[in-house]
C-alpha cells in the first residue's frame, strides 16, 4: 500500500518572511533556498520504506511475561505477525492492520513506535488501558483535548503520538498527521529549509519546550507544502527522515575520507 495522495482545497499560503542571520546563525545565500522545490520530484518518487522497524518477539514476551493481564491481544499480535523471531512492521502495514482490525492496529503502532522496547510499569498501563486506547483512536480527527489523552498516557510523547496517528491514517485539527523525531526535526530546522517552514521558524528550539504549538506548527507548515505541490502528509515526513538519513551518510564519508 501507498501513501494516498492528499490535497488541500484551501492552504493557507505562509507569508514571506525573512528570518534574521543571527537567528539562523548562517548566510541568507544558503537560507533562501528553497529546499522542498528543488526536491519535489524526488518526494513524489521515493520508493524506500524507511518508516520500518525490527523488533525481537522474545523481547515483547519477555515484557509481557512480567505483567498481570487478561487482553490477549498483544500476545495474539505476536503470534500472528511474528516471523522468525522478528516483528517487522513499515507504516503502511500498520496502516492495513488497523484498517482491518482496529484493537490489532493499536497494539501495532505501539509495537511499531517501541521498537527497542518499553519500561514494563509503561506496557503494564497501556495493555490495562488498551480499549480506553482503541475507543480514543474511533476519533478520526485528533482535537487538543484528545491529544493530551493521548499524550497522557505512558511511554507517549510527541514524536510517539505522530507515529502512532500517522500510522492509523488519522488527522490532528483537520490536517493529516505527519511523523516527527528528532532527526526530522533536525531538518527543518535547518537554514535550507527556511523558507518552507515558516510556521516552525517562529519555534526554532522549542520542540521540547512546546511540543504540542511545535507539533501543530509543524503540520501547518506540511499541509502548505501538500497544497502547493500536490504530495501527501507521507511523503513529506518520508522525504524528510530520508533527507536526514542520506545527509548524515554522507557527513560519515566525508569523515571518514
Amino acid at each position: 500500500m501507498t501513501a494516498g495522495h492528499y490535497k488541500t482545497n484551501k492552504v493557507r499560503m505562509p507569508k514571506p518572511q525573512r528570518v534574521s542571520e543571527k537567528l539562523l546563525g548562517v548566510n541568507w545565500k544558503f537560507a533562501d533556498q528553497m529546499a522542498i522545490h528543488e526536491q519535489i520530484q524526488r518526494i513524489r518518487n521515493l520508493k524506500s520504506t524507511t518508516w520500518q522497524t525490527v523488533s525481537r518477539e522474545d523481547m515483547w514476551r519477555g515484557l509481557l511475561d512480567r505483567l498481570s493481564y487478561n487482553d490477549q491481544s498483544f500476545p495474539e499480535f505476536l503470534q500472528h505477525h511474528a516471523v522468525n523471531g522478528e516483528i517487522s512492521l513499515a507504516r503502511r502495514d500498520v496502516r492495513n492492520i488497523y484498517a482491518s482490525r482496529p484493537t490489532c492496529g493499536v497494539v501495532a503502532t505501539i509495537i511499531w513506535s517501541h521498537a527497542r522496547g518499553i519500561r514494563v510499569n509503561a506496557l503494564s498501563l497501556l495493555v490495562r488501558d488498551l480499549t480506553k486506547l482503541v475507543e480514543l483512536f474511533e476519533n478520526d480527527d485528533f482535537d487538543e483535548d484528545q491529544m493530551s489523552l493521548l499524550l497522557g498516557q505512558p511511554g507517549i510523547s510527541i514524536p510517539t503520538a505522530s507515529k502512532m496517528l500517522s500510522a492509523c491514517g488519522k488527522k490532528y485539527k483537520g490536517k493529516p498527521a505527519a511523523i516527527i523525531d528528532d532527526t526530522i526535526i533536525q531538518v527543518i530546522e535547518a537554514p535550507e529549509f527556511a523558507s518552507d517552514f515558516t510556521e516552525i521558524n517562529e519555534l526554532r528550539g522549542k520542540s521540547r519546550s512546546r511540543p504540542i504549538p511545535y507539533y501543530e506548527a509543524y503540520l501547518d507548515d506540511v499541509a502548505s507544502i501538500c497544497g502547493r505541490y500536490d504530495v501527501s502528509a507521507d511523503m513529506v515526513d518520508r522525504f524528510l527522515s530520508e533527507y536526514a538519513l542520506v545527509d548524515a551518510q554522507e557527513t560519515d564519508q566525508r569523515k571518514s575520507a
